[in-house]
């Protein structure tokens, strides 16, 4: 079994009527987040469902953009074993904020916080990055959009990036979870030394919701653009923390909300 998607055989239904056809299905498994406990024990942070693949980049991303750590975690803190489809990823130190271990469904994002307040990171967020064209906006997000290879096969994932100041589409990652694809790309850059994200915009294959933007605020991301719309909560959040949201990134324009 492939650790991204399965080969299924289901009916297929057409005008002609129906026939048997094996169809690829994006792999939706429980991957379970631990860290050392108080007595260095192995103990559970959070349970995902997500795709079970480039689980270190997930894990990593995951801690730092939820803010469980205080500094970028090590890589080689971290080991994972996949048995029977389930993921046990250990991060081998313990957090500084450890939230209620609970399950995070590939729909919903990591919100522990009732009053949708975040601490924002201590980096400099350069605005000049939230200036960015439509025709750079299309063009970063069709480039992220052809290199979903997994989306191509099944159809059934999201996808992240990130865009860098030259305008080069990097770190491009896919999981039926769309904020599980965030953390990916997150860890991702990190493990390719990237330590400061100010200079990067993050780019979304779908909606932009709240959790979204709290791990770009908690990260120092100044911009995000995401093909889908953005919500309420989410431009609220971004308007507080000067970051630029472009939403429903098509061919014939595009929203834009922001400082400039």
């Amino acid at each position: 079994m492939d650790h991204e998607f399965q080969k299924i055989p289901l009916q297929r239904l057409d005008n002609n009527g129906h026939h048997i056809e094996s169809e690829y299905i994006v792999q939706e498994s429980i991957i379970t987040l631990n860290c050392l406990g108080i007595n260095g024990e192995k103990s559970p942070h959070v349970t995902l469902l997500g795709t079970p693949k480039k689980i270190r980049e997930l894990h990593i991303g995951h801690i730092y953009c939820e803010g469980l750590t205080a500094s970028i975690p090590l890589s080689n803190l971290f080991e994972h074993v996949i048995v029977d489809g389930k993921v046990e990823s250990l991060y081998k130190f313990k957090l500084i904020s450890k939230p209620e271990h609970r399950l995070i469904t590939t729909s919903c994002g990591a919100c522990n916080h009732p009053e949708l307040s975040v601490i924002p990171s201590h980096e400099h967020v350069n605005i000049e990055n939230n200036v960015l064209s439509h025709e750079e906006l299309n063009k970063a997000l069709q480039s992220m959009r052809g290199e979903m290879i997994l989306f191509q096969k099944t159809g059934g994932c999201h996808g992240a990036a990130l865009l860098n100041s030259n305008g080069k589409v990097m770190y491009i990652c896919e999981d039926i979870g769309r904020h599980n694809a965030v953390d990916k790309t997150v860890g991702s850059a990190i493990l390719c030394g990237v330590e400061h994200f100010g200079g990067f915009t993050l780019l979304l294959s779908g909606r932009c919701g709240w959790d979204i933007v709290a791990k770009a605020v908690r990260i120092g991301i100044s911009s995000i653009a995401s093909v889908g719309a953005f919500s309420t909560a989410a431009l609220d959040l971004a308007r507080e923390n000067g970051i630029c949201l472009y939403g429903f990134v098509r061919e014939s324009g595009a929203w834009k909300a922001g400082l400039n």
